[in-house]
């Protein structure tokens, strides 16, 4: 006798950038597998790439292209993903370095949102008509990055792959249509002023939060704030 085709359950996630609907199915044994690869490596860039393709593989409709997302979709989506497959608690633990002890946490994934921070925007002016429309670093984009290893550079990097359009008056110009040698002079040539502005727009995009608060044992009020993916599974 054949085995089976085994049926799984599919719920819907919205995808925080863009506010779209997506079905999605749990991880399967395969997913697992990526999962345990990817933590034996320990390679960040490993790790955006096997996010990428879980969040691929459970796009029942494959309507995602993963590798465009903004790294903070993949963070939520994966996170909001491991919830209903595997558990929607998270147990942490936190090392006291006033007392030195360790406090235990239990994290409903349910309840962990998205935060928008009213300052942001995605426009980065240069003059009174002139400016840069900036786009969210993609998870692909991040995976390049981590595998750099000049640094100071990573900034500049993560500039020239999230500029998306430049403006003047009425003119239109997409950086994705300029060669690599003219994105670099013209980041060359830009105000040196302008380099706060992008650091804010990349300090300042939404993200995952969660807020932990206790009290050690010598009566000091504590408070952790969980912001990245990596924060909901480290031990510290």
């Amino acid at each position: 006798m054949a085995l089976p085709k085994l049926t799984h359950p599919v719920f819907e996630l919205i995808v925080p950038s863009t506010k779209e609907k997506v079905m999605f199915r749990p991880f399967l044994v395969k997913e697992e597998k990526l999962l345990l690869m990817a933590k034996q490596s320990e390679e960040q860039a490993d790790i955006f790439n096997v996010l990428k393709q879980i969040i691929t593989n459970c796009d029942v409709e494959s309507v995602l292209n993963a590798g465009t997302l903004a790294s903070f979709d993949v963070e939520f989506l994966f996170l909001k993903l491991r919830a209903k497959s595997i558990n929607n608690i998270i147990e942490l633990a936190y090392v006291d370095y006033e007392d030195e002890e360790t406090y235990k946490f239990s994290v409903d994934v349910d309840e962990v949102e998205m935060t928008y921070n009213d300052n942001h925007t995605n426009v980065i002016k240069i003059s009174g008509t002139s400016g840069i429309v900036m786009k969210y670093p993609s998870v692909t984009l991040m995976s390049e990055i981590m595998e750099k290893e000049d640094v100071p550079d990573i900034l500049f990097h993560m500039i020239k792959g999230c500029m998306e359009q430049y403006y003047e008056d009425d003119s239109i110009t997409y950086f994705k249509d300029c060669k690599p040698e003219e994105i670099n002079e013209f980041v060359d040539n830009l105000p040196t002023a302008m380099i706060k502005e992008f650091e804010n727009f990349f300090e300042t995009m939404p993200r995952l939060y969660h807020k932990l608060e206790y009290t050690n044992k010598q009566g000091t009020e504590r408070v952790i704030e969980l912001k990245t993916l990596e924060d909901f599974f480290t031990l510290r």
